[in-house]
């Protein structure tokens, strides 16, 4: 007897499967025979589904008679066996439960395993031998397949979820790419490639390529010679080679050369330049989204210097070298343009080149990142003090219009000049800022000691009518009691039912807060704190609110005045018996502590974030109306640490943003105030001592003032005779040398900034607006200023015209931020999306009107950033062409952006069009939905 050929191997799925398929068909447990090679390296005995099975092999006749014999020591009992069924006797298959032999058909087997009553046309090929490779590679129990019809993609997304993590649903290029950028994923498929059949892992690799569409020959033949994990660092280069030199780029005949290695190294003849362009893309995104992107990056920069691919470099929005390369030629350009500063040339400064060179910095995924190289932040500073050189300089008058000049616009200088003054590491960029910072200090001094002369003449004395400054002893009257108006309905206990209650404030005094540093906190309030925060000004006030502080500007004089109401000297007794005596004085006088110095702040109980006593005063909206809290990091940051480069934020102090979690829990508007500025010491030349005085930046006026100092006197000069010589110049001080300074008749220390923070949507009784807090236009990097002395001029909306449809992307060279039209249709072309017939049977444009309204006016201008109104324009009238669902590749062509920018416009777009809690547009995936509909009615367009 001969055995049968073209057996195949059994292996323990396959006999699972058989069992399976005949408990389903509702066989007793019993002998059966499987026709297959005569040998099991696999257990002899196991448990199925709750009964026991035994294995055994017969390669003749008598053997299975032989096994038959134990059939009742088991439930099932499986022969394996290479004899036709024409060599078993008739007696020996009657002991069988089916009667015959019982195949190993795979195909059979697999529908069974995913519970499929049926499989599509040309399943793996209608290869048995790769369907009984699958078997034994699948889990244990694996997913259904979907509608009972069994798929490849079902097969294989199975298959490659339980082997080496590539979930189901995930099989796009994006996520491919994310799944090749982990270790432990990849060196799982390695394992599995390693010991799996080679038919098997080919198959998969050949189906695998079909479901990546355009870009799967290229993603796959780079996995099949270098492995997954190439896929991304690959890209990278590939990015580098895709599209024609650039106008500026020189860069000779490396990108054909680079492209012949890149086609080598994934031995592909050749690479199409959309795919080229595809595969940048999709790697630079993919990193952008990468937990741990260190790896591929690193993979990357060796590939660019065994490629030879060095000066294509700064091509790229990914690589770590790129943005050091881009940083160089943005610092030579910034050179220049501080050259023609420095000489004062008549003609007015082109900024484009330098602009130029500084959004190809902003484009680099590491721009914003906690790890950028610190000559980014240096070099935002410089460009920030670059634009605001080629800008006329104010001339204020009087002494409000110099606290509203310094609060939104010079502070914004002193902000930059202390970024700046940290230092750069590009040597060129050093150069460029230390003449930009020269420049700058010479205007700004001039200008202190413009303000000092009218300081001298009319800041000793309190002035009366429309014109008059805030000063700092009325802001517990003028901008804190008006907060209090009683609620609409709520009660008291005590005044009767039905008595509204006073509204609830909590005033934050940072000592020492400068505008400059405000501007950081209240920056940092409104756009990373949640519950969301409003910067708020009055009804009856034309923008935000500056107080002029006490002379000399020093914690007892002016933070005494400030927390008593009314001009006073003295330190924290005083203080407390001033504040006390304006509550009474105005009814709001409750029980219990209502003013909180350091030390309360600081006796914070294990596990608390705010000392109880502080929580509970905060809380007691009932008894407390008003709540004040002092701190001090600010101040002590002057004696103990170097504040210059210092950006402050919410959580650069110790208690400020438990402070302001506390009152947004219980509805508390939050007045946000200082008591003085400081200047700070920037050792840029030995700094002026004169004398050892008992203040660093005032002393007695029995000297007559230097030309560097002013004279004040007057009633609120609280010195004894009320009167005192202040030092003007930044660099003039009296005592030892410290980190910084106050006292003086700068701006940045007589200057007091004033924030009102309401927490959500502002009440209907508080006399309050939104103030629109932004910076002043020069500091918004986010957009280009190519000639930032041309006052921008407003365009009057004109009927828009709808224009055919199209694919081209925005021509760049005609967005000119800061003279374009804020809604010029005519600069890009739009589809007809967003097009109605009217009543009268005229054509009405949605979007049209939509972009016209006063609202997104608002919007556009608080959150636009870096987009245009004719960009938004055509993404709306597209999604609505769309059905509301566009790919985000298709968003970022629309927009005229990188696809590593495109993620952060859409965040730009949700502050725009998510209003009050609605979400219009969102991403989901690598798409991106737009609610048309509701959008329209979220701005009021029929």
């Amino acid at each position: 007897m001969t055995a049968a050929t073209g057996l195949p191997d059994a292996d323990l799925q396959s006999i699972k499967g058989i069992i399976t398929e005949l408990r389903v068909k509702k066989y007793r447990p019993g002998p059966i025979a499987v026709p297959a090679v005569p040998k099991w390296s696999g257990p002899e005995a196991f448990m199925h589904d709750g009964e026991h099975v035994v294995i055994a092999t017969a390669p003749s006749v008598l053997a299975i008679r032989d096994i038959l014999r134990r059939r009742a020591e088991t439930d099932w009992l499986v022969i394996l066996t290479d004899r036709p069924s024409t060599e078993i006797p008739s007696g020996v298959l009657e002991h069988l439960v089916t009667g015959r032999l019982c195949n190993l058909d795979p195909f059979l087997l697999l529908r069974s395993v995913f519970a499929a009553s049926t499989q599509e046309f040309g399943l793996l090929g209608g290869k048995n031998e790769i369907a009984r490779m699958v078997l034994r590679e699948l889990p244990e129990r694996p997913a259904p397949a979907p509608g009972g019809v069994l798929t490849d993609d079902h097969v294989f997304s199975v298959l490659a979820s339980a082997r080496f993590g590539l979930e189901q649903g995930d099989i796009t290029p994006h996520h491919l790419a994310l799944w090749s950028m982990n270790p432990v994923d990849t060196q799982r498929y390695e394992t599995w490639s390693a010991n799996a059949p080679a038919p098997l892992v080919d198959k998969y690799l050949d189906w695998l390529t079909h479901r990546l569409g355009e870009l799967g020959s290229v993603l796959i033949a780079t996995w099949r010679r270098r492995g997954p994990a190439s896929v991304v660092p690959l890209g990278l280069v590939a990015g580098l080679v895709a599209g024609p030199p650039q106008p500026g780029e020189d860069i000779d005949d490396a990108i054909p050369r680079v492209r012949t290695r890149l086609e080598m190294a994934i031995d592909v003849a050749a690479v199409s330049e959309a795919q080229l362009a595809s595969w940048g893309a999709l790697a630079t995104v993919a990193v952008s989204a990468a937990r741990d992107a260190g790896p591929a990056l690193v993979a990357a920069e060796s590939l660019v210097r065994a490629m030879h691919a060095e000066s294509l470099v700064a091509r790229s929005d990914a690589l770590p070298s790129a943005l050091v390369l881009r940083l160089d030629t943005f610092a030579g350009r910034l050179a220049e343009a501080a050259q023609q500063v420095t000489r004062q040339l008549s003609e007015a400064i082109d900024l484009t080149p330098v602009e130029n060179a500084w959004a190809a910095v902003c484009a680099h995924r590491d721009f914003q990142s906690p790890t950028a190289p610190r000559d980014v932040g240096v070099g935002a500073a410089g460009l920030r003090l670059l634009r605001r050189l080629t800008a006329p300089w104010p001339a204020p008058t009087s002494l409000a219009e110099w606290l509203t000049v310094y609060r939104t616009d010079l502070s914004w200088v002193d902000n930059a000049v202390n970024s700046a003054h940290v230092g750069a590491d590009n040597p060129t960029l050093a150069r460029a800022n230390q003449q930009l910072l020269e420049c700058v200090r010479v205007r700004r001094a001039r200008l202190d000691r413009e303000f000092a002369a009218v300081l001298a003449s009319a800041g000793g004395h309190r002035e009366a009518g429309s014109g008059a400054p805030l000063y700092i002893e009325d802001v517990l009257q003028k901008v804190v009691l008006p907060l209090t108006v009683r609620e609409h309905g709520g009660t008291v206990p005590g005044l009767g039912a039905g008595a509204p209650r006073r509204s609830p404030v909590l005033v934050i005094v940072a000592d020492g807060m400068d505008v400059a540093a405000s501007n950081d906190i209240v920056s940092d309030a409104i756009a990373h704190r949640r519950p969301q925060w409003v910067d708020c000004v009055g009804t009856d006030d034309d923008g935000p609110l500056t107080a002029l502080s006490i002379l000399p500007s020093v914690t007892k004089f002016s933070r005494c005045s400030l927390l008593s109401g009314s001009t006073a000297t003295g330190g924290q007794d005083r203080e407390r018996s001033g504040f006390a005596a304006w509550l009474q004085d105005n009814g709001l006088l409750g029980q219990g502590q209502a003013l909180f110095h350091k030390a309360d702040l600081d006796a914070v109980s294990k596990g608390h974030s705010l000392a109880q006593a502080v929580r509970h005063a905060i809380q007691d909206t009932d008894n407390r109306t008003v709540v004040a809290c002092v701190l001090n990091d600010i101040d002590d940051a002057l004696d103990r640490s170097d504040p210059i480069g210092t950006r402050w934020s919410v959580s650069s102090f110790k208690h400020l943003d438990a402070l302001l979690s506390e009152a947004a829990a219980v509805g508390r508007t939050v007045v946000l105030v200082s008591d003085h500025g400081h200047v700070v010491e920037r050792r840029e030349q030995p700094s002026v001592q004169r004398g050892d005085q008992s203040s660093a930046r005032y002393r007695s006026a029995g000297v007559p003032a230097s030309d560097d100092e002013v004279l004040v006197e007057g009633e609120r000069v609280l010195t004894e005779g009320h009167r005192a010589v202040l030092a003007v110049d930044e660099q003039l001080r009296y005592t030892g040398l410290k980190a910084g300074y106050h006292g003086g008749a700068a701006l940045a220390e007589v200057c007091v900034p004033v924030s009102i923070l309401v927490n959500g949507s502002i009440a209907s009784h508080l006399p309050l607006t939104p103030s629109g807090f932004a910076p002043p236009s020069w500091w918004d990097l986010e957009h280009s200023q190519s000639s930032v002395s041309t006052p921008v001029v407003a365009v009057a909306v004109q009927t828009p015209v709808v224009r055919a449809t199209t694919n081209a992307r925005p021509d760049k060279s005609s967005v000119s931020s800061g003279q374009e039209s804020l809604f010029d249709f005519g600069a890009a072309s739009s589809s007809a999306g967003g097009l109605n017939d009217g009543a009268d049977g005229a054509v009405v444009d949605r979007v049209a009107e939509l972009l016209a309204s006063d609202l997104f006016t608002t919007q556009f201008r608080r959150y636009g950033r870096n987009l245009t109104a004719a960009s938004i324009g055509e993404l709306l009238r597209e999604a609505e062409s769309a059905n509301g669902v566009l790919p985000l590749v298709k968003v970022a062509g629309i927009l005229g952006l990188r696809p590593s920018k495109t993620r952060g416009a859409i965040a730009y777009l949700s502050q725009i069009f998510n209003i009050d809690g609605v979400s219009v547009i969102a991403q989901q995936g690598d798409d991106v939905t737009i609610a048309t509909a509701l959008l329209f009615e979220q701005f009021g367009v029929q």
